[in-house]
């Protein structure tokens, strides 16, 4: 299931904008590195293949968030298109924030040696990468249920990292796009 769920965030990431010739061909190798990256894992179980996957999945979709808040800033008017892309970056940076705490889970283990994670979560351990989404998108929200909590001082970074873009992105979108309509409705 996560490959693929993987899979479709990159071949729907790397489709989603009309990104000029350049943009679109780093996407489409950067992509096809990351899916290659993610399907090894089925016959490599390895914390070095995992660490350098999520580190090409997190360049890969950081790439898809800038250039997406870009082309909302850059644009004229508020749209359909350009209301499904705020919606779609907040989304991307959701997974952006668990890639990154999954990425603290793997340093976590790799370079202290530890069964304890980074992360303690109310069973015990992670289950699966839908844990680190979970955690990430209560702490993006700053919803915070208590049920997952950061451990470690990085664990601890990131979810604070996770929040604050959360919020600061909430808080610049919405007022670029309420700046875009009322100068649109100005002019009409």
């Amino acid at each position: 299931m996560k490959h693929l769920l993987f899979t479709s965030i990159v071949l729907f990431g790397t489709f989603s904008l009309n990104f000029v010739k350049r943009a679109q061909k780093i996407l489409i190798a950067s992509g096809i590195v990351t899916i290659s990256l993610n399907w090894l894992d089925l016959f490599f179980t390895n914390q070095v293949l995992d660490l350098v996957f999520f580190f090409s999945f997190f360049c890969f979709n950081l790439f898809i968030v800038v250039f997406m808040v870009r082309h909302i800033a850059k644009s004229k008017n508020v749209n359909l298109t350009i209301i499904i892309n705020s919606i779609n970056g907040y989304l991307l940076i959701g997974i952006l924030g668990a890639v990154l705490l999954a990425m603290t889970e793997i340093l976590q283990k790799f370079l202290y040696h530890t069964d304890t994670g980074a992360i303690n979560f109310a069973g015990g351990t992670a289950r699966g990468f839908h844990d680190f989404i979970y955690l990430s998108f209560v702490t993006l929200t700053t919803l915070g249920y208590g049920d997952v909590t950061p451990v470690s001082a990085f664990a601890k970074s990131v979810a604070l990292i996770i929040a604050i873009t959360g919020q600061l992105y909430l808080t610049i979108l919405i007022a670029i796009l309420v700046g875009k309509f009322l100068s649109r409705t100005e002019t009409d």
